[in-house]
């Protein structure tokens, strides 16, 4: 009976509820019933909207949120509603602007603020991104969104202390925010650190000790650091507790997949297809165990039927592309690539760099340093993508565009084999270059002792530059109270000193010469 929805609140609150439970149908027919006493409220809308993008049906979402933006257009749920809409159609650009509007209008709103972190970062403008998350943490915020959302600004920009500090602090303010545990073991990974992957959802298990996804997050990183036994003894017991699961049988045929035992990957992945007829990581697993075994009919079959199931996983579609190269499908190849970079932009590094190794294999440099410029562009913090740009333009007689390069390579990651190797480089044999690289080398392996000696350089060049100065403005009065002789005293003394600054400049500019340039592109 709609008397019990007359309290207006309380009807949001109970709507929510339902929403937050995952009654979507149950949370709808509540809204269908209510708008026919009263649809004049945006918070009507806005629960209509949830339901919708609870659901990926942005589309619809956008609708409602419009709708009720009409009846409250300075409403920032609904603004916001709408970016977050927007945002999952792939059209980022355009939900911004309402993203935008929600700031101008609240700027002290802390979930305004934690967006555009979200959004800054997103678009690849991640000191834009941090300065709002400094903000955040400035006024002392203790939402655990936020800092995931810092955690990946930093990230993205290279910053993995601060990174994995801040995935640190928003576990210690929700230690059940599984996607955190799941984002700090990645970057533990990506930087491998395995053991402290491992240790992580270790600790997790212990709270939770027949968690199927911990136990499958934790077989996972076992595999990844070359523990078989460990993953395997996990994995079997996964299936123990769980025959019914499909998550076990996943987790060993990847355990036998890594050890290329493709007959093994193979039988487990059809037992968990047995369970789950639809599972996507299974026949995912077979397209990669045919591609292995050079079977390409099924491999095809079992890639396209796994995209099938979900055409936005790039994951999936790379490991297709991967194989479409190693076949020499190459027409087919780039299509799957275009679409992973359609769904995953401005986030392609990873398909930019495929294109670019797959150019520069087949002899064409140009377009090989075109994708790795959009690569370095897509992810600036990623430091492997410095020395295929310097090889490509060293090997094209464009040494000089290479030396900024090679600078902001050693200041990421000092002086290594890396760059062992460029200095036997035959185009880099000459005394400029060799200089230049040596001085590089003790900028990358003693950075302390190399910003001392640049002090002292720039120090003696003010102390000379400074003593003429004032040597010059002394001519007038020597001349006022000594005369000409006087005059002519300080005037010889200014020329030894400009003669003398000249020769300490030459014999400076001599000790660093081949790394002049370097100095001024970064100064």
């Amino acid at each position: 009976m709609m008397e019990e929805y007359l309290d207006f609140p309380e009807f949001i609150d109970k709507v929510q509820g339902l929403i937050e439970m995952g009654l979507y149908d149950e949370a709808l027919a509540q809204l269908n019933e209510y708008t026919k006493i009263n649809s004049a409220e945006w918070e009507i809308y806005y629960l209509y909207s949830r339901i919708c993008t609870e659901q990926n049906l942005p589309e619809e979402a956008v609708s409602y949120l419009h709708k009720g933006l009409h009846l409250d257009k300075t409403n920032v749920d609904c603004l916001l509603g709408l970016y977050y809409a927007y945002s999952m159609m792939n059209q980022t650009k355009k939900g911004s602007k309402y993203l935008l509007r929600a700031y101008k209008l609240n700027p002290e709103n802390e979930t305004v603020l934690l967006s555009l972190v979200w959004y800054y970062t997103e678009i690849n403008e991640t000191q834009t991104a941090i300065q709002f998350f400094e903000l955040l943490q400035n006024r002392g915020t203790t939402n655990p969104d936020a800092y995931r959302n810092g955690a990946l600004a930093y990230q993205r920009a290279g910053q993995y202390d601060n990174a994995e500090q801040c995935f640190k602090t928003a576990l210690k303010l929700n230690p059940d925010f599984d996607e955190v545990r799941d984002l700090l073991a990645d970057h533990y990974m990506m930087l491998e650190q395995t053991a402290k992957a491992i240790e992580l959802y270790q600790e997790a298990l212990e709270k939770s000790p027949r968690n199927i996804r911990i136990l499958s997050r934790l077989i996972f990183c076992y595999s990844q650091s070359d523990q078989t036994e460990h993953a395997t003894v996990l994995a079997k017991e996964s299936i123990r507790l769980y025959p019914n699961s499909p998550i076990g049988y996943i987790d060993m045929a990847y355990i036998h997949l890594n050890l290329n035992e493709f007959s093994e990957a193979i039988e487990y992945a059809e037992r968990a297809l047995d369970i789950s007829p639809l599972d996507q990581e299974a026949f995912r697993i077979l397209a990669l165990c045919y591609s292995g075994k050079k079977d390409l009919q099924q491999s095809k079959l079992a890639f396209e039927k796994a995209i099938s199931l979900d055409e936005t996983n790039s994951e999936i579609i790379r490991d297709y592309y991967h194989h479409l190269r190693e076949s020499g499908q190459y027409q087919l190849m780039e299509y799957w690539i275009n679409k992973a970079i359609s769904i995953e932009s401005p986030h392609c590094m990873e398909d930019y760099w495929f294109l670019a190794d797959y150019h520069r294999e087949k002899g064409d440099d140009l377009k090989s340093l075109h994708y790795l410029k959009l690569a370095y562009k897509s992810m600036p913090s990623e430091k492997e993508l410095i020395p295929p740009i310097v090889d490509i333009l060293i090997d094209n007689g464009h040494t000089g565009f290479s030396i900024p390069f090679l600078l902001h390579y050693v200041k990421k990651s000092g002086w290594n084999e890396v760059m062992n190797g460029f200095l036997q480089h035959k185009r880099l044999k000459g005394k400029p270059a060799q200089e230049g690289l040596r001085c590089l080398r003790f900028f990358g392996q003693r950075t302390p002792d190399y910003r001392r000696y640049i002090f002292k350089v720039y120090f003696r060049k003010f102390t000379i530059i400074s003593s003429i100065f004032l040597m010059a403005l002394a001519v007038l009065p020597c001349y006022l109270l000594f005369g000409t002789t006087g005059a002519l005293g300080v005037a010889i003394v200014c020329v030894i000193s400009s003669i003398l600054f000249t020769a300490i400049r030459f014999l400076a500019l001599k000790e660093i010469w081949g790394f002049r340039k370097l100095i001024h592109v970064f100064s």
